[in-house]
């Protein structure tokens, strides 16, 4: 089995993300499923950034620390992971890099500073690189120096360029130099050069040369590994990242308008959609509205409260709207959304969490807007809460949530998460065929004379047409079915309940399959409860713990409205023990379990630093709470 993690460490606007991205497909076209998430601060350049990419011939959900191999591109990569490859790993470094001091890194954390020079003292070293590279080699791993200023001014040689105008291809130098170790043949190199740099010659060949001369100088110095092909080698895959998806899923689920305001997370997400805005549709779709492409309306607003309020207008004329966020944004969404609630106006938002609180880390993940995203809106404003855990969910999520807000009239909140965003994976081709479109009560029949936009049903879901079709009034204010604004006090609770017979009908209407999965065995050691991106981790630590003999069950939950109670309930009386996983301080879905169903989860294992949550930090909490049954574990790998 091959299971192997490669870890490209540099400064913010160094090209780290385009040398994880060309790692990444260059192990694609190699044959192996690929999962690669980019940790980043939130400045625009300076400060230490990372890719780790997992390499496995199953299924990649994960990151995870030690790694076989560190690319290190600055001095400051050295220090900050010498402790995250694992002995006898590979560790590839710059020896020009080999005088500077810990203490001379100006964007480092001086408390990481401190723990490095703390662990190098302990083993009688002094606190420069060539100290950690003696400290590296001490742990056994494979040191590879590389003087990446002589590499480039060979770059600029060859290609006859300036050296200042080929000094980024230093992250291919040292991005090929590992894949040349592992084993990856250079021309996959090359192949995923081309295809991420498609149509910018310029940028393509020295970066092509840049990969010549890493190759050229590990086969001299050490000879090239042997990596065997992978169980997908020749198979078309697609690499995307979460971003990348749900605009994907979006646009496919019938999208016409989606708003935002720059936020990070979030605006990766809609500036995709604005580049692929324009789809070709299938051929019985074209000659049923005439057009050989749709396209989606990407609008970015002045802020946020802008953004919502004009994906409501778009809803009530008739369109499939959408806005994306993070929680900042998201906070000032509230008193709109619960507009969206009274008008019945069917609205998704998607939630790009972030650590907060406030701006927080801003480019860090964590889960810690699920009870605002819960209680979002004054008013008994209730919604429906849909949380997404990878890749493949997040694609069928999004066209859910455009489904059920049209289909309920009611605002969808889609909970994704940093991590999602900025992790890339090796993906099948989606499932079109099974992909149907849902708009509801909704139809374009005019209409003349007054309109029951709020017409009383059973079901609390009224006939709806897009406005100018009829004469309708769409209100903040409490109303009458005509819409028209009324205190009285039976209308006023005929409105009520009308409202919240929508929640009979979501209960109905979406069944439990849909709010929960559930992996794995009854007959477990532990069950973990979690939601969200915690799926990948837990989900790798089970194959883990499975070969240590120990048996895990998951239970993912996918919406918190509604919630899975029947399942929840089931576990809790059955399992032997249960752990709750949580993204934030606060363990929020534990509270919500609570609330839901009465229960208290008797062991918590929480993350909190804003970084990806990984498998071995599952397996040690895992085992820490069978072997010492403790209530609380807190993890916290990762730089």
């Amino acid at each position: 089995m091959v299971d192997l993690a490669l870890l490209i460490g540099g400064p913010q606007g160094g090209g780290i993300e385009s040398a994880g991205q060309i790692g990444v497909r260059a192990l694609v076209m190699k044959g192996y499923d690929i999962f690669g998430v980019r940790e980043y601060h939130s400045n625009i350049i300076g400060a230490h950034s990372y890719f780790n990419i997992r390499i496995r011939d199953t299924v990649a959900r994960s990151p995870r620390l030690p790694v076989d191999a560190v690319v290190a591109l600055d001095a400051e990569s050295v220090f900050t992971h010498m402790d995250d490859v694992r002995e006898g790993g590979i560790f590839v470094y710059d020896t020009s890099t080999l005088k500077t001091r810990v203490d001379r890194i100006a964007p480092m954390p001086g408390p990481l500073k401190e723990r490095v020079k703390a662990k190098l003292s302990q083993h009688g070293l002094g606190d420069t690189v060539a100290d950690a590279i003696k400290y590296l080699e001490s742990r056994g791993a494979k040191l590879l120096g590389i003087d990446l200023k002589s590499a480039i001014k060979e770059v600029a040689e060859k290609s006859g360029r300036p050296v200042v105008s080929v000094a980024r291809a230093a992250n291919v130098v040292g991005l090929s130099a590992a894949l040349a170790f592992l084993g990856v043949e250079k021309e996959y190199v090359h192949r995923a050069i081309e295809a991420y740099f498609a149509g910018k010659t310029r940028v393509i060949e020295p970066n092509k040369i840049a990969a010549d001369i890493a190759y050229d100088y590990v086969k001299e110095a050490y000879g090239l590994g042997n990596l065997p092909d992978g169980p997908h080698k020749g198979k078309v895959r697609m690499v995307a990242s979460g971003n990348d998806v749900v605009a994907m899923g979006k646009v496919v689920g019938g999208l016409t308008v989606q708003t935002y305001y720059p936020i990070t997370p979030a605006a990766d997400e809609a500036l995709y959609m604005e580049g692929h805005r324009l789809v070709e549709v299938r051929e019985e779709l074209a000659e049923k509205v005439g057009l050989e492409k749709l396209g989606v309306a990407v609008i970015q607003t002045e802020d946020e409260i802008s953004a919502i309020n004009m994906a409501i207008g778009a809803a009530l004329a008739g369109a499939r709207s959408a806005t994306t966020t993070s929680g900042p944004g998201f906070s000032l969404m509230n008193e709109a959304i619960s507009m969206a609630y009274i008008m019945e106006a069917p609205v998704v938002i998607t939630i790009w969490q972030r650590a907060g609180p406030s701006t927080g880390m801003a480019t860090r993940t964590g889960q810690q807007d699920l009870l605002h995203a819960m209680f979002a809106g004054h008013g008994d404003a209730v919604k429906i809460v849909v949380a997404s855990g990878d890749h493949e969910e997040a694609f069928y999520d999004a066209i859910k949530a455009l489904n059920w807000a049209e289909k309920f009239q009611i605002p969808v909140v889609h909970l994704v998460d940093k991590t999602l965003a900025a992790s890339t994976k090796s993906l099948d081709k989606f499932d079109l065929d099974s992909i149907t479109i849902d708009r509801g009560k909704f139809s374009y029949e005019w209409s003349d004379g007054e309109y029951l936009r709020y017409k009383l049903t059973e079901d609390g879901i009224s006939p709806r047409v897009p406005v100018g079709f009829a004469k309708q009034l769409n209100s903040s204010l409490e109303h009458t079915e005509y819409g028209y604004a009324i205190e009285d006090p039976e209308v006023r609770n005929a409105m009520v309940e009308k409202r919240l017979r929508k929640l009979e009908a979501i209960e109905k209407g979406i069944p439990e399959d849909e709010r929960v999965k559930v992996y794995g065995s009854s007959n477990s050691d532990i069950t973990i409860i979690s939601w969200g991106t915690v799926k990948g981790p837990v989900l790798d630590a089970m194959e883990k713990l499975e070969g240590e003999g120990i048996k895990v069950r998951y239970v993912h939950i996918k919406t918190f409205i509604p919630f899975p109670v029947k399942t929840i309930d089931e576990v809790f009386k059955s399992a032997s023990r249960i752990a709750v996983v949580d993204y934030n301080m606060l363990a929020q879905t534990s509270l919500a379990i609570r609330m839901f169903t009465g229960h208290k989860a008797p062991h918590v294992i929480q993350k909190f630093t804003g970084r990806a949550l990984q498998e071995q930090e599952i397996v040690r909490a895992v085992k820490e709470i069978l072997e010492n049954n403790v209530e609380r574990v807190v993890v916290s790998d990762g730089a």
